[in-house]
Order: C-alpha cells, then structure tokens, then sequence
C-alpha cells in the first residue's frame, strides 16, 4: 500500500514519456519530409527547447506557490491540447511551417513545467514509499529509458504507416492518460512554506547555485553533454538513417536498442547503485556512453554494428542520471528544490537549444562524417573532465556530501 503512489507515479510518467519519444523522431521526419531541411529541423528542435529553458528558470517559484501534482495535472492537460492541435490543423487548415513553430514553442513551455513538477515529486514519494533513493531515482529514470525501449520502434512503425503528423495525436492521448492517473492515484505533498515574492524566490536560488561548486560543475558539463545529445537526437540520427536507408521504420530501432540497453543498465543500477561509489561510477559510465554512438555514425553504415554500439551507450548512461539526481536531492534543503533546480535545469539544458539548430548547419555545411567525427570528438573532452577535476566531482560520492549550504545573504 505504501509504495502504490510511487508505482502510478512510474506508470504515469512511463506513459508520458514514450508519448514524447514518439513526439521526438515524429517533429523531425515530418519536416524532412515537408521541406527536406536539416536547417529547419535545427529549428524546430530549437523552438521547443528554447521555450523549455526559459520557462523552467521562470517557471520554479510557481510551482512552489501553486503546488507540484497541480502544475503537473495541468501541465500533462495542456500538453495533450498543445499536440492535438497539429494534426487538427494539418488535415483542416493545413500546417505551414511557422504554425508548427508556434505549437512546438508552446509544446516546450507546458512541458518544462510538467516534468519539473513531476521530477520535485520525487523525493515525497521516497519518504512515503520507504524505498532508498538511489533505488527510486534508477527506477525514475528506468522508465524514461524504457519509454526508448518501447515508444521509439513504435513510432518508427506509426510514421511509416500513419504519417508523422498523426503520431503527434497519440502523444496527446499519452499526455492525457498521465495527468488524470497522476490527479487520481497520486496524493498532493504540503507545499513548501515561503514568504518570498517572485523575484526574491529566484534569487535565492541563484545564489544558493553560486555557493555550490558541484553543482554548478554538474550544471556545466551538462550544458554541453545536452547539446550534442539534441543533436544526435534531433539532427543526426534521422539524417543517418534518410541518408543512407530512407527508411524511417529505423528510426526506431536505432532509438529502442539505445533504450534496451538502458533498461538493462537501469535494472542493474536499481539493484547495485545502492553499493557502487558514486563518483567512479559516474567518470566511468559518462566517459563510455557519450561519443561511441556519434564515432559509430562516422565511421559504419552497418546497421548491426551500430545498434550493438547503441545497446552499449545505453547500458553504459544508466547510471548519469540516478547518480546526479540523488546527490541534489541529499545537497539541497527540500524547501529550495524547486527554486535550485530550476537554475541547474536552465543551466544544464541551456545547450540543448542550440543543439538541433547547430547540429543541423554543421551536417550542412560540413557534411556527414566531417560533421559527426568533430561532434564526436567534442563530446569525448567534455566526458574527460570528472576525471580531470576529480577534487570537484568526487564530492558526488556518500562520504563527500558536505552539509547543506545555507543561501549567501542578500
């Protein structure tokens, strides 16, 4: 009975987050079947995540003032208004290329503050449930790894046999089921008590950023990790597989093999993160599952070898998340989660952006494999640097955690 809100809490996100895989190789291949642009792909992935950013800083002291399972039923609603719109326009109106701007822009801004509100939930359901957070944050981010697993195949073969646009409307049933799950089965937690006006809320969590060097060396490295992911996402894997199989049913094998070896991994982590050192493990996955897929894509057009390398990424990025998830949430005092990880959110998807609108202009302008090989290898010295700065990083580990800084004064 204990854990029954933490289990509709997974089942409810799972949902909605294989609803967005859908989403995430639908936007693409819809443009590059309209216009055949990477550049506008670049500019649709750009429109989404950049609204996403701005509102996730902007967005923190609300969700404190009106209360998390509210901004998340909400948001999961207007999200499934948000993506019902572009296919209702599409087969009425028509959907001209600024419309689709506009709906993935609006698209980023409900969807930032759903899953900041969501991801703020997490540490109420560890304290009801009893289970240990390392546990409850692999299985968290388990369900974004199985959602790869499952929704991306499914939207290969839904693109392929009901056209992208329509995918979108079943995001939007995905986005409506997990709300109204989340507003039945999951109970609201006390909202943090807080005297602060609006600004006042975000500057305390500015300057309660600027006290920890390990967050904002997490915020950092993320900056750059995120931006070259969105661009493998958004730009490269989709022209990888038009250019050299035309094929979009692949695209979501390549995404489900990534997903399966998450899955795996996550399931491993599940059981052993409680007993692996923190910092370790973290150097060491990071460096091994951020440039392989990207050198791979280089390198290989052998559709075989390179899911295996995907298997591998996979596997290899399961630990990233749940590890950086439990040290804030142990580093940080509750009454400041929203606030904080509103700044390292805006900080670590600040690049993300710029990635699908960079990743489109170097294919262009480079070409495949010139551009692929330069991403990959920047992404290989941004995993290098937890162990190059390794006083900084190792502060992830249990007997690191130094106790919770108070806020500079004013």
């Amino acid at each position: 009975m204990r854990r029954r809100p933490l289990v509709a809490f997974l089942v409810a996100e799972g949902a909605s987050l294989a609803g967005n895989k859908m989403t995430m190789l639908a936007l693409p291949w819809l443009v590059l079947d309209t216009s055949g642009s990477l550049t506008r792909v670049g500019l649709v992935a750009f429109a989404q995540t950049g609204c996403y950013v701005l509102v996730k800083i902007a967005g923190a002291p609300w969700i404190d003032r009106l209360g998390r399972k509210r901004c998340a039923v909400a948001g999961g609603l207007a999200s499934a208004v948000v993506l019902a719109a572009a296919p209702v326009l599409s087969h009425s109106a028509g959907l001209p290329f600024a419309a689709l701007l506009v709906i993935v822009a609006a698209l980023g801004a409900v969807q930032s503050i759903t899953d900041a509100a969501k991801r703020l939930m997490v540490p109420d359901l560890v304290a009801a449930s009893g289970a240990p957070l390392e546990r409850v944050t692999s299985l968290y981010a388990g369900v974004e790894r199985l959602s790869f697993l499952l929704g991306t195949p499914a939207a290969g073969l839904l693109i392929t046999f009901l056209g992208a646009v329509n995918v979108l409307l079943l995001d939007a049933v995905a986005a409506l089921l997990a709300a109204l799950l989340i507003a039945v089965a999951v109970p609201a937690a006390p909202r943090p008590e807080s005297t602060d006006g609006y600004l006042e809320s975000l500057r305390v969590g500015l300057r309660y950023v600027r006290t920890d060097r390990l967050l904002l060396s997490i915020s950092a490295l993320l900056l750059f990790a995120n931006l070259i992911d969105q661009a493998t996402m958004a730009v490269y894997v989709p022209a990888w597989i038009k250019q050299v199989f035309d094929n979009p049913s692949l695209l979501g094998t390549i995404a489900g093999a990534y997903g399966l070896g998450a899955v795996l991994g996550s399931m491993a982590f599940a059981w052993l993160g409680p007993r692996l050192p923190r910092y370790a493990t973290f150097a060491v996955s990071l460096l091994l599952a951020g440039s392989p897929l990207l050198f791979g894509m280089a390198l290989t057009t052998s559709l075989p070898l390179l899911l295996g390398i995907c298997v591998w990424a996979g596997a290899m990025s399961a630990s990233i998340n749940p590890i950086i998830s439990s040290a804030m949430f142990e580093r940080v005092p509750p009454d400041l989660h929203a606030r904080v990880f509103g700044f390292t959110g805006s900080l670590a998807w600040a690049g993300i952006p710029l990635g699908g609108l960079l990743g489109g202009l170097v294919l262009d302008t480079l070409g495949r494999t010139p551009g692929l090989l330069l991403s990959a290898s920047l992404y290989l010295g941004v995993t290098l640097l937890p162990l190059v700065f390794r006083r900084t990083w190792r502060e992830l580990d249990r007997d690191e955690l130094p106790a919770a800084v108070e806020p500079a004064a004013a």
